[in-house]
């Protein structure tokens, strides 16, 4: 016998249609007879409301994930089906048709009457008091009957916390193979990096074999620093959540327009706040306007022999590399993200008048969903979105200090283009503001921009503050220093007193570091639990979960007074 214990089909026989679909063969290891079939179709919808989920197909390709979770015994192993996605289209007419059908089969069948369904419809019980005549030949059966009756297999206890996990999961589309454009794009960058690495080759007067082997070594140079962001990313994506190709994309914009167009703004800003510190605290720099432009005037000051006060460098330095650079490449990040990345959300925020006053207020709105889609309860597509955003413009700009690190008397290459990848400044700043951007969108925790940028600013600054070279200084003197390390084969005559002078600053930059990778990783799990209480728990009790929200923050904010 096939399933359920029904009978075998006879030979070459179909499914009937089902959903608009068209007939399919029956699976090779056994099936169902095609009338009975259609009765369970017709009683299985009557037991769901037009937004709930269509019913129970064991073997159809939208097929109900209850059933992929928990086939049916048979002989054979039933294949894994992608779960049912909400926007497939099927008919919304209360069993109208499938009943129609099953009036073919059963002469006693009568129109079921739509009802909303319950958890304990699935139960065992349920299923053994609605089947309790289903052994019972036609004339014996009750000509009231409101259903058609079939043998149905009963759900046990892990069945039903299976179903009951399922209503609360979000169906997504998920792909981890690449399709052609992001092959395409990937192709461009690796095309780009080769043509780099070919005119880095120093000295370009070498013999052509000499030559290339300079190149293919720049190449092998250009792989060191991707050792170690994709061992952090093996840590963190969830395959089940992501899109390759979409997070392809958003590595490819920041790579490629995201690097450029932050170079373009910081060398913007960092000329006219230059000239803003030069006309407060050194205004006779201005007396060489008449030979060079004004806007040029900033950076060709070694050129034109002149030296600037200490604390006129100092201060044009500290504003242009601790607070611009970091605002305009934090902000940068975060805009690619939002325009490149499809995040899933459960809030809209809209500027509304208020009623009190004529000030407009961001409110956040519920976003639709459609029949049986449950709210966002995983916030890893934010944080592996972000990842792919903040590696493109950190390799970018890691590859452009690589291949400028390749003359011949530059020691330890290797060495210096493995510690470029491994430094965390960039996945730590970005990782801090795509938290903040799930607390807003999936939460509904009023989240200003300045609040959300503030921290990773705050962190980056500092970084460039400790060494750390922004995007608009082309070349760096000293690149070990952006790394708080030294070459290998460097020896240092400073005493013990110095050495530990030297070192302390150092330990304790590492040891804020990892504060910060402990904040990253404590806020990413107790969002995905707030996230998973507010569909469960507080389902349906928007104020009190608000109300959790600000209670947890007082007491975070206590604690930290305590202390």
């Amino acid at each position: 016998p096939g399933p359920y214990g029904m009978p075998p089909p006879p030979p070459d026989s179909q499914i009937p249609p089902y959903m608009g679909y068209p007939p399919m063969p029956y699976p090779p290891y056994g099936s169902y007879n095609p009338q009975q079939l259609a009765a369970q179709y017709a009683a299985a919808w009557a037991s769901y409301h037009g937004r709930s989920y269509p019913p129970t197909h064991p073997h159809h390709p939208t097929t109900n994930s209850m059933v992929q979770r928990n086939p049916p015994p048979h002989t054979g192993t039933a294949p894994r089906q992608r779960l049912f996605a909400s926007g497939m289209p099927y008919q919304n007419d209360g069993g109208q048709s499938l009943v129609t059908t099953a009036a073919t089969a059963t002469t006693t069948a009568t129109t079921p009457k739509r009802r909303r369904p319950v958890l304990g419809d699935y139960s065992s019980n349920s299923n053994n008091s609605n089947n309790s005549n289903s052994n019972k030949p036609p004339s014996q059966e009750s000509s009231t009957s409101p259903q058609p009756q079939f043998p149905t297999m009963p759900l046990d206890e892990t069945m039903q916390g299976s179903f009951a996990e399922t209503q609360l999961a979000v169906p997504l589309e998920t792909h981890m193979s690449l399709n052609f454009d992001s092959l395409q794009k990937l192709s461009i960058l690796l095309t780009v990096v080769s043509l780099l690495s070919f005119c880095a080759v120093s000295p370009r007067t070498l013999p052509t074999a000499l030559y290339n082997e300079r190149f293919r070594r720049n190449l092998a140079l250009l792989a060191l620093p991707l050792i170690a962001p994709m061992i952090e990313y093996s840590l963190v994506l969830d395959a089940r959540e992501n899109d390759v190709n979409n997070l392809v994309t958003a590595f490819y914009a920041s790579f490629t327009v995201g690097y450029t167009v932050s170079f373009m703004l910081e060398i913007i800003l960092t000329t006219v706040i230059r000239l803003g510190v030069f006309a407060l605290w050194e205004p006779s720099i201005f007396n060489l306007t008449p030979k060079v432009p004004s806007l040029v005037l900033p950076w060709v000051l070694r050129e034109q022999k002149y030296r600037p006060k200490r604390i006129t460098l100092f201060a044009a330095d500290f504003f242009t590399s601790c607070i611009a650079s970091p605002i305009v490449e934090e902000y940068m990040k975060l805009k690619i993200l939002q325009l490149t990345a499809r995040l899933p959300r459960n809030y809209r925020w809209t500027a509304k008048k208020s009623s009190k006053s004529n000030r407009k207020k961001l409110v956040a709105e519920p976003v639709a969903r459609a029949p049986g889609e449950s709210d966002v309860s995983n916030i890893n597509r934010y944080v592996t979105s972000m990842l792919a955003v903040s590696l493109g413009i950190k390799l970018c700009d890691g590859a452009r200090r690589i291949l400028m690190y390749t003359k011949p008397e530059h020691k330890n290459k290797a060495f210096y283009a493995l510690c470029r990848g491994i430094f965390p400044i960039h996945e730590l700043c970005g990782t801090m503001t795509a938290l903040a951007l799930a607390q807003r969108d999936v939460l509904g925790v009023n989240m200003p921009l300045w609040k959300m940028l503030s921290l990773p600013v705050f962190i980056h600054g500092m970084a460039n503050f400790r060494g750390m070279k922004p995007i608009f200084k082309w070349n760096s003197a000293t690149p070990w220093s952006e790394m708080q390390l030294s070459p290998l084969d460097m020896s240092d005559p400073s005493n013990m007193s110095q050495l530990i002078a030297k070192l302390f600053p150092k330990v304790m930059w590492l040891i804020i570091l990892g504060r910060v990778l402990g904040y990253c990783v404590k806020n990413y799990y107790l969002i995905g639990r707030q996230a998973k209480k507010r569909i469960s728990t507080y389902f349906g009790k928007r104020s009190a979960f608000s109300a959790e929200l600000a209670a947890a923050e007082m007491l975070k904010k206590s604690k930290k007074g305590d202390k």
